[in-house]
């Protein structure tokens, strides 16, 4: 955290945008992996993509799927590696994170051994805030026994249009009534810290109305969504401050951004949600390798309008691209010459670093309680 107050020291008052001297450059530069947070192929450390992340990319996150679970003793062997290469090799520990949702979207599924969980709209219909609270005290349970600190859940989605794919028809929602959702991701919450995992809500600010699916392409909201409903779980939990981390959405709202998706849009991310709703906490992308985004953007780009927006994280949710390149390097050298080049400014980048220290400061106090 030192590092990180010296860095903002050095850039303060460097607001607009120049190249920027080489000294400074030099300084952020080892830190950027930070802003990462990459899935990656294998099941086990003895993986030369996984130890790039960790020792050379020096990546912020790493972020496991159901393709890197066999079943619970591996997970467990796995995290523990990943923890001793990143103290062998002299980097940060990774924040090691997770969809676990319940339901359709729970990385440690029976397929690996573990039991069955309930979704969001199972806990919704039975309509019992303590049975949400212990669901996700298990789930948060497996969670930590696996050695993740980081739940990329509850959505918070307002699931009002029944014909919407993405979160309604898979029964990642709650529900139409944006109330019920707001106590029911409450006790999910509740349940989570209770094990010593944190959360992020998602999809900001909204995938509830939509038609389309943004991992298949370009999702219009304009004429669906409806901030008077969809808004009310983050005003609350935000007011609340139960909140840990907020996860965007690749939404196309042309109300709030005329050229870019909530990701990558300023108005959106800079403007309400931290402006406006007061969130000044962490903010993680969605996968940056969904259709949404690279129908319309490189990698690199997306990694950069996505900083300058506001997002702190990035998430990426492959890190192998089809030319056999690693995407993290690439969006790592993206942000390099953007900074250098004066397109983005360095105290947006000290900004979400200082975010990802702390996030992963609670990550570590929560899990040693």
């Amino acid at each position: 955290m030192r590092r990180l107050v010296v860095l903002a020291l050095l850039v303060a008052g460097c607001a607009t945008l120049v190249p920027l001297d080489p000294a400074t450059l030099a300084r952020i530069e080892p830190h950027l992996g930070q802003l990462l947070l990459v899935g990656f192929d294998g099941t086990d450390a003895e993986n030369p993509e996984l130890d790039a992340l960790i020792c050379e990319v020096r990546a912020g996150g790493l972020l496991l799927f159901g393709r890197n679970v066999v079943d619970a003793a591996q997970v467990r062997r796995l995290t523990a590696s990943v923890r001793a290469r990143a103290a062998a090799c002299g980097a940060i520990a990774p924040l090691v994170a997770m969809d676990a949702e319940g339901g359709r979207v729970m990385r440690l599924s029976p397929r690996a051994g573990y039991a069955p969980t309930l979704s969001a709209r199972d806990l919704a219909a039975a309509n019992d805030l303590a049975l949400t609270e212990l669901e996700a005290r298990r789930i948060g349970r497996m969670l930590r026994e696996a050695g993740v600190a980081f739940n990329l859940a509850p959505v918070v989605d307002v699931g009002y249009n029944p014909a919407n794919a993405f979160v309604v028809g898979q029964g990642r929602s709650y529900g139409a009534n944006p109330l019920v959702v707001t106590a029911h991701a409450r006790a999910f919450i509740r349940g989570l810290h209770a094990e010593g995992v944190l959360s992020a809500l998602k999809h900001f600010p909204g995938h509830g109305s939509s038609f389309g699916d943004s991992h298949e392409g370009f999702v219009d909201v304009t004429s669906t969504a409806d901030p008077d409903v969809e808004l009310v779980p983050y005003r609350v939990l935000f007011a609340e401050r139960v909140a840990d981390a907020v996860m965007t959405a690749h939404v196309f709202n042309s109300r709030l951004d005329r050229r870019h998706p909530a990701t990558l849009s300023r108005a959106t991310i800079a403007g309400l949600l931290r402006r406006e709703l007061g969130w000044q906490g962490p903010v993680v992308s969605d996968d940056l390798r969904m259709r949404a985004i690279t129908q319309h953007y490189e990698l690199g780009e997306a990694a950069v309008l996505a900083l300058e927006a506001g997002v702190d994280i990035l998430l990426i949710g492959d890190d192998a691209l089809p030319d056999g390149r690693s995407a993290a390097v690439v969006a790592r050298a993206a942000i390099r010459a953007a900074l250098a080049e004066g397109r983005l400014g360095p105290e947006r980048v000290v900004e979400a670093l200082s975010r990802v220290t702390s996030l992963k400061r609670r990550a570590s106090s929560s899990a040693a309680q």
